[in-house]
């Protein structure tokens, strides 16, 4: 099974988007990265999430698995000692998230956030379901991992993707409104006075992404898939005003 991202323009849609791993809007990946819908997942499609999840430790703790129980590229071929299998998606999120260049927009990372809940719901990629629950806790709570504009690798997002993984498991920043957390002074560094005290921002809990999980997560392009519906979703607005402009003009 595969998801898809639907193009159903002029649709109005109203309450929670309901991510089943199937199909996904563009304006509710639109609603979704501007905090104007809280995701929720279905439950049929948690269900088969719990299930790939199993059957994919299942397989990887008997037999050679790609990113599971070996490296990755070069070090396809080395096996991940069992001991050794814990850290292991510690340090795939962490050689990979090489991004750089300046952050994105809180809407583009959102968007990814919110793309990649859904792909991740198809339940084709064996991780474990509480990742997909932490990432719509961060969507609805308003906030975003720090991610870099540049670092794509061959056809997926998987320094940008890296980032948020990190942030996941509690080694880089969420933002929101320009501010990260956590932050152990309380404060923000680039305000100044009363504005320097700020509210906390909720954040997921730390998720213990292992070998079953790193890989699982950073591959994919989610990132451009919520760049692409961000943008026809401008395009279309823009389309919308030009018979007003033209009899103003």
């Amino acid at each position: 099974m595969s998801s898809q991202i639907l193009d159903a323009s002029g649709c109005a849609y109203s309450g929670p988007v309901v991510l089943d791993g199937i199909g996904l809007g563009v304006e509710d990946v639109v609603r979704l990265a501007d905090g104007a819908a809280r995701p929720v997942p279905g439950t049929e499609a948690m269900k088969r999430v719990t299930e790939s999840w199993d059957a994919a430790r299942r397989i990887a703790a008997t037999g050679r698995v790609y990113g599971r129980s070996t490296g990755v590229g070069a070090n396809r071929n080395e096996d991940v000692p069992t001991e050794a299998a814990a850290d292991h998606g510690l340090r795939l999120l962490r050689s990979h998230a090489g991004a750089i260049g300046e952050e994105l927009p809180a809407r583009q990372v959102r968007a990814m956030l919110a793309i990649r809940a859904n792909q991740l719901l198809a339940a084709g990629a064996g991780l474990r379901p509480s990742v997909i629950t932490a990432l719509c806790e961060a969507l609805e709570a308003g906030v975003h991992p720090v991610v870099n504009e540049f670092g794509s690798v061959g056809t997926g997002d998987i320094a940008a993707l890296a980032q948020a993984g990190l942030a996941l498991v509690g080694e880089r920043p969420w933002r929101r409104t320009g501010t990260s957390w956590p932050d152990p002074s309380g404060t923000d560094a680039s305000a100044t006075g009363a504005s320097a005290e700020r509210t906390i921002v909720p954040v997921p809990e730390p998720q213990p992404l292992d070998n079953n999980d790193a890989l699982a997560l950073i591959s994919s392009n989610a990132l451009t898939l919520g760049q692409a519906a961000l943008a026809l979703h401008e395009l279309r607005g823009l389309i919308g005003a030009t018979q007003v402009v033209a009899a103003l003009s």
